[in-house]
């Protein structure tokens, strides 16, 4: 009998495909057999737990800078927390600066990452012009991994006009690749936005006023007319209205390859919570798209329970409540906008998924782990549990029960949007290229081993 470097034995594996009572064989870091009486030179007892492969986070934002400040979490703390959470692949963003090369920002960011992460990252890099250098480097990342481009219909300094967003998804297209949109109309939120300020409705609790609902509606309806005659895939990130992932559904049905994510906020979190609170909870809420209607949340789960989202992101974009949020109390728009979620997005959809009767646990699996390493190039070498995958495995406890709480989470971050709430199913384990890094929620290793992933080509689902 074959002896393995590790032997995960009597779990319950879920794939993206079928759940089934195996053993796991790790040998060098990656699967090396799926059976039944495996041995190896260690054991660890998986009977009770679900056997996982590691989630893929495709929307996180590690050691970003803004314009006044910098996330608090940096690549090393940022990787920690999705591991803790069950997450062993993040994706973040490269985003050049004015006058600077892609190639060289993908360079400083891959040093930023170098040593700091536990896991292993990819990178999708930012357009923000379309100057001939930027579309004829769109061509060379791909040689160094980078398949896949984000793309801003807001946000000054960021924002693409609909010719240039035109430019940048017809190159994407040409070459294969798949263009990111975050899709806000920027005319819509300037003119709401200068109104609340004529009527000095300037503190942290109108902010969800300034970006309506509309504003994510007609530019999704824009992307999607700007695909037309082109094989673009296209990927519209954290979508938080019911009617704009109609619209996506829809134009998928039409023959567009587009791609809906959303994210666990837009499914637990609503504006009620701006109401019912202080100008410093309103603040520590504040992201973009923002938190919608009350009576949007049953909607997107509909919309999961009708497989119309095929990718959950937690777009992990974290900054302290004191002092960084606390800044724009008196003006909203002072306010660095982003929430945590990285660790919880597992968990979170596990439990009010998958135990709500929103997902099967294949379901689950194929959100939060397979379909976004599908998407952006990276299966099956991960998110998959089959021979020759990377041995990044999760055993999740399905009746552990938790409540929310910032201090149990390892986060860089004073605060959780999701405190309070109850959770039944959370990791128990995490392991990274067949060691374990993970274990009740503590780091049980030193061992860094987290790298630069290249994507291969983007694939449609």
């Amino acid at each position: 009998m074959e002896n393995f470097d590790l032997v995960i034995r009597g779990g319950k594996l879920v794939t993206d495909q079928k759940v089934t009572i195996s053993d796991l064989g790790i040998r060098n870091g990656k699967i090396a057999a799926v059976g039944l009486n495996l041995l190896g030179k260690e054991t660890i007892d998986a009977n009770g737990f679900l056997v996982l492969p590691g989630g893929i986070d495709p929307h996180v934002h590690f050691q970003m800078p803004t314009a006044t400040t910098m996330t608090s979490d940096d690549w090393f703390s940022g990787t920690r927390a999705a591991a803790c959470g069950g997450t062993t692949t993040v994706i973040d963003f490269v985003e050049p600066e004015m006058g600077e090369s892609l190639s060289e920002a993908l360079r400083k960011r891959q040093a930023e990452a170098e040593r700091n992460c536990w896991i292993d990252y990819a990178l999708h890099m930012t357009i923000h012009n379309v100057e001939p250098k930027t579309l004829q480097a769109m061509e060379y990342m791909q040689e160094l991994g980078i398949t896949s481009f984000k793309v801003y219909t807001t946000y000054e300094g960021m924002k693409l006009n609909q010719n240039n967003l035109r430019i940048v998804f017809e190159k994407a297209a040409s070459i294969g690749g798949l263009c990111m949109v975050h899709a806000e109309a920027d005319d819509l939120i300037q003119q709401t936005t200068a109104q609340l300020i004529k009527e000095k409705k300037t503190d942290p609790s109108w902010f969800p006023e300034s970006r309506p609902a509309q504003a994510e509606i007609e530019a999704v309806i824009n992307c999607i007319k700007l695909t037309a005659n082109t094989n673009l895939i296209l990927y519209v990130v954290h979508l938080s209205t019911s009617a704009a992932i109609e619209l996506v559904d829809q134009a998928r049905k039409d023959g567009k390859n587009i791609i809906a994510e959303t994210c666990p906020q837009y499914l637990l979190l609503n504006k009620n919570l701006f109401t019912n609170n202080d100008q410093v909870t309103a603040a520590s809420l504040i992201c973009s798209p923002p938190l919608r209607e009350a009576g949007e949340n049953q909607a997107i789960w509909s919309a999961v329970d009708e497989e119309k989202i095929q990718s959950v992101g937690s777009d992990h974009c974290s900054f302290t409540i004191d002092p960084q949020k606390r800044s724009g109390l008196d003006d909203f728009r002072k306010v660095p906008g982003g929430l945590p979620g990285v660790e919880l997005r597992l968990p979170l959809l596990y439990t009010f998924g998958v135990r709500a009767g929103h997902l099967n646990l294949t379901e689950w699996v194929r959100l939060c782990s397979s379909q976004p390493a599908k998407i952006f190039g990276l299966y099956p070498q991960k998110g998959s549990l089959t021979v020759g995958a990377d041995a990044d495995i999760v055993l999740f406890d399905p009746e552990k029960e938790v409540v929310v709480q910032q201090t149990m989470l390892h986060e860089n971050v004073d605060y959780t949007p999701y405190a309070g709430l109850k959770l039944t199913g959370y990791p128990v384990m995490t392991i990274v290229k067949g060691n374990v890094l993970v274990k009740d929620g503590e780091l049980v290793s030193e061992k860094k081993t987290g790298s630069f992933l290249k994507c291969n080509q983007p694939e449609f689902v």
